[in-house]
């Protein structure tokens, strides 16, 4: 994957794999192009170069008979997108509208699934991510940690294939990050499929299944959780030891 804003090259030739039911963290500086690559993955961005494929689909694109890529329109687009679940630093809740409502909104208006359905639906999903008392409360009316859950029950109302994770603590004050950690890693649990950017080194070691390290771009270094514990790459060990 390269991605460049005009003259400014973000990612420069990123390859990764994540496999179904593993949790990929991405660890890494500000500004190293964490956050670019997950919105690259939901098409929030666009690839200067290179490919997407999500359980063999390719994102973004289709290939036309002659080899070819035609990008996809709009409606296309927004039906790979309602596949993959996104969670943001920031809640992006509508304040107008109930924890319940903001679940609901996707499943009825994207998905066309009745009401009283989509309901259900939300209920279950906030009830899931421990919020089933605060149906009928406003984002106003909720902590930090209890709007980044809804704002993950209704990522999960759409049954995304991949969750994506954008830093979702790094908004909350401190006392309130484990309950969202707690949140993923029962998702984790459960075995969905999820790549998180965080600067959560303990959740990195005990939930994830492949640490990825990136700096300038590029992917410095990459394995399994021990790598948190023995990198070998100067700049992952610098990086480790001003987090830690």
């Amino acid at each position: 994957m390269h991605k460049a804003f005009g003259d400014l090259h973000v990612l420069k030739g990123i390859d990764m794999k994540v496999m179904p039911g593993t949790v990929t963290v991405i660890l890494g500086p500000s500004g190293s192009g964490k956050s670019t690559f997950l919105r690259l993955i939901n098409q929030l961005e666009t690839l200067t170069g290179g490919e997407i494929d999500v359980n063999g689909e390719m994102i973004g694109y289709k290939r036309l008979p002659d080899g070819t890529l035609q990008t996809l329109n709009d409606k296309e687009i927004a039906a790979q997108r309602a596949k993959l679940g996104m969670v943001f630093q920031k809640f992006n809740l509508f304040p107008h509208m109930t924890a319940l409502e903001n679940v609901m909104e996707a499943p009825v208006h994207v998905k066309k699934m009745p009401k009283a359905q989509a309901r259900e639906l939300a209920v279950r999903e906030l009830t899931r991510v421990g919020l089933g008392e605060r149906l009928d409360y406003y984002p106003a009316q909720l902590s930090g940690g209890q709007q980044q859950r809804v704002a993950i029950a209704r990522a999960l109302a759409m049954k995304p294939q991949i969750m994506l994770f954008d830093e979702p603590t790094s908004a909350l004050d401190p006392e309130l990050v484990g309950e969202v950690l707690g949140v993923m890693r029962q998702l984790a649990d459960e075995g969905m499929t999820m790549i998180v950017v965080t600067h959560e080194i303990g959740f990195a070691k005990e939930v994830a299944d492949q640490v990825v390290f990136m700096d300038g771009g590029v992917v410095v270094e990459s394995g399994g959780p021990e790598i948190i514990d023995n990198p070998k790459e100067p700049r992952f060990k610098d990086f480790l030891q001003h987090v830690l």
